[in-house]
C-alpha cells in the first residue's frame, strides 16, 4: 500500500518527463541508420546478351566459314555460386554438316578460395540441331556421326587471369576414323587425320581481362587444343580484343585471332560439297556490336 500510494502521488508532468528522457536515451543507444530496414541481398541474377559479329571464331577456328554471325545468350547465377545458362549462334553447314545452328547449355559452380582466388567448375553441352556427318557431301560418303559434344572444364582465377582445362567426354565434335581419317580430312596434308577415338580431346587456355579506362576493356586468350588420337590436327590459338562500352548497355568490340594453323586446316573443303574452301584457322579480325540486358 505504501508503494501504491507513492506512485499515486507522482505528478503527471514528472511521468511525461521520465518517459521522454527514457526514449531519448534509447534512441541515443541505437546505432545510426539502424532504424532503416536492411537492404535485401538478391539471391540470384538473370542476365542476357545479344550480338552481331562479322565472324564466329571458336578457339581460333571460324564456325561460319568466314561469314557473319548473330548470337544470343542468357545466364542465371545464384548467390551460392551455382550457375546455368544458354547460348546460341548460327554456324555453317560447310563446317558442321547438316547444321546451321549451335546451341550451348551449361551448368557450373564458382567459389572464392582465398582473397583474389576463385575456382570454377563447368559442364558444357554443345548441341547442333540436325547436325550429322551422314548429311555431308552427297549424303552417302560418311556414316552417321553427330557433332554434339559434352565437355567439362575446371578454371582457376587470380585477379584478372584465368587458367582453364577442359576434356571431352564424347567424340570431338563428331570427328572419327570414318569422316576425318588421314587421306579423308584434307587434300593439303593427306597424312593428317583421326587415327582412333577422339573422346578425351583436351584444351588448356589462359585468359585475362583488364580495364584500360572507365569504358574500355582489353582481353586476351592463349590456348592449345589437342585432338585425341590424331595426326596433324591439333593447334594453338591467340586472341587479343578491345571492347568499348556505350550508353544503354551497348558495346562495340574488335578482336584479332591467330593460330598455328595446321596444313590440314588450310583450304579446308566445304562439307556441303559445293567446292568452296576456307583456311579455317587463318589470322582474322572480328568486329562486333552487342547489348547486355
Amino acid at each position: 500500500m505504501i508503494k501504491l500510494q507513492a506512485c499515486a502521488e507522482v505528478h503527471p508532468g514528472r511521468i511525461a518527463g521520465i518517459v521522454a528522457g527514457g526514449l531519448a536515451a534509447l534512441l541515443m543507444a541505437v546505432p545510426a541508420g539502424a532504424a532503416e530496414p536492411a537492404a535485401a541481398v538478391a539471391s540470384h541474377t538473370l542476365t542476357g546478351n545479344a550480338s552481331f559479329n562479322t565472324d564466329y571464331v571458336w578457339r581460333g577456328l571460324t564456325q561460319t566459314f568466314g561469314t557473319p554471325a548473330a548470337q544470343f545468350g542468357v545466364d542465371f547465377r545464384h548467390v551460392s555460386g551455382a550457375y546455368a545458362g544458354f547460348w546460341a549462334s548460327n554456324v555453317s553447314e560447310k563446317w558442321v554438316p547438316g547444321a546451321n545452328l549451335e546451341t550451348d547449355y551449361y551448368v557450373g559452380y564458382k567459389t572464392d578460395l582465398a582473397p583474389g582466388w576463385a575456382l570454377d567448375l563447368n559442364l558444357l553441352y554443345v548441341y547442333y540441331p540436325g547436325g550429322n556427318y551422314s548429311k555431308a557431301l552427297d549424303g552417302k560418303t560418311f556414316n552417321s556421326s553427330q557433332p554434339h559434344t559434352l565437355e567439362p572444364s575446371i578454371g582457376l582465377s587470380y585477379e584478372g587471369l584465368t587458367l582453364k582445362y577442359g576434356r571431352t567426354l564424347t567424340k570431338f565434335y563428331g570427328w572419327n576414323v570414318n569422316n576425318s581419317a588421314p587421306g579423308v580430312f584434307s587434300v593439303e596434308d593427306v597424312r593428317a587425320g583421326v587415327t582412333g577415338s577422339t573422346r578425351g580431346s583436351q584444351y588448356v587456355e589462359l585468359s585475362g581481362a583488364y580495364d584500360l579506362m572507365a569504358s574500355v576493356n582489353l582481353s586476351f586468350q592463349l590456348g592449345r587444343q589437342t585432338v585425341a588420337n590424331s595426326t596433324g590436327l591439333s593447334w594453338s590459338y591467340l586472341r587479343v580484343g578491345v571492347t568499348k562500352a556505350l550508353a544503354d548497355n551497348w558495346s562495340v568490340g574488335l578482336s584479332v585471332w591467330d593460330t598455328s594453323q595446321p596444313a590440314a586446316l588450310k583450304n579446308y573443303a566445304a562439307l556441303t560439297g559445293n567446292g568452296d574452301t576456307e583456311s579455317v584457322g587463318r589470322t582474322r579480325a572480328v568486329l562486333s556490336i552487342a547489348r547486355a540486358f
